[in-house]
């Protein structure tokens, strides 16, 4: 008999995933020095569900961000 208690995660393609480059290059509404300050204080504002940290390498997830943005408003359900 095999079980599993793991706690399904939505699954994630890599491409998902972009650097704060990439993300303010694609979105000007938000800069790189923004980015990189929601990404300092990360643990207090919740916006650390939507990084990922591969040795020094920040990535972010699109659909995260996305999701955070909305919470920002109250407008999730």
């Amino acid at each position: 008999m095999h079980t599993h208690n793991e706690t399904k995660q939505p699954s994630l393609s890599v491409d998902d995933f972009v650097t704060i480059r990439q993300l303010t290059t694609s979105n000007p509404a938000f800069t790189e020095g923004g980015i990189r300050a929601l990404i300092f204080r990360s643990k207090s504002n919740g916006f650390n569900r939507c990084i990922r940290r591969i040795g020094r390498k920040i990535l972010i997830s699109k659909s995260a961000f996305s999701y955070w943005i909305e919470a920002q408003n109250g407008d999730v359900r």
